[in-house]
């Protein structure tokens, strides 16, 4: 079982969502152990049979299908009492079982943005990131979704995924 660390200083994490995260709570998130000094904390995460997602290597749909369900996982956090500005969201931070994007396989790496940005710029930057820039559909797509975003809430951003990944699926069949 390999395990990965990071460390940080100079932030101050509420008790209980170490607790929600140390004991597992929010499945959204993959499996931990915090162990703090004063303010700084080392953080270690257990991979088990998740693996690091690879976005250049992904088809449109799931690249989709993968921001709308990191927008249901942060939904779920919330439940949790972790709300999504309080947590990074990077492509190098999130994980799945053999490459699925379905909410199930997905667990993200719980790391704390100390600047508590957006969840619906978070959202935006995210896809930005995992769009090829060298593909036209993509690279419009990824527009799209900061124009959803500027419009409105992350309700908006769901919406325009849930007819995009319809569509999508319709002209599949």
């Amino acid at each position: 079982m390999e395990r990965i660390r990071q460390n940080m200083a100079g932030y101050r994490m509420p008790s209980y969502v170490e607790e929600i995260l140390t004991q597992n709570y929010c499945p959204g998130f993959m499996r931990m152990s915090i162990i703090r000094e004063e303010d700084r904390y080392a953080f270690s995460y257990k991979t088990d049979s998740f693996a690091r997602l690879d976005p250049p290597r992904m088809r449109l749909y799931d690249k989709l299908l993968l921001v709308r369900n990191l927008i249901s996982m942060s939904e779920t956090s919330s439940d949790h009492l972790i709300n999504a500005e309080s947590y990074l969201i990077e492509p190098e931070l999130v994980y799945a079982r053999r490459g699925r994007v379905d909410i199930d396989s997905l667990r993200l790496m719980y790391y704390p943005d100390v600047k508590m940005l957006d969840f619906r710029y978070k959202i935006v930057i995210f896809a930005d990131r995992i769009m090829s820039r060298e593909i036209r559909e993509e690279r419009e797509m990824a527009a799209r979704i900061r124009e959803a975003a500027e419009a409105g809430d992350v309700n908006r951003i769901k919406m325009f995924l849930d007819k995009t990944l319809s569509r999508m699926e319709s002209a599949a069949d």
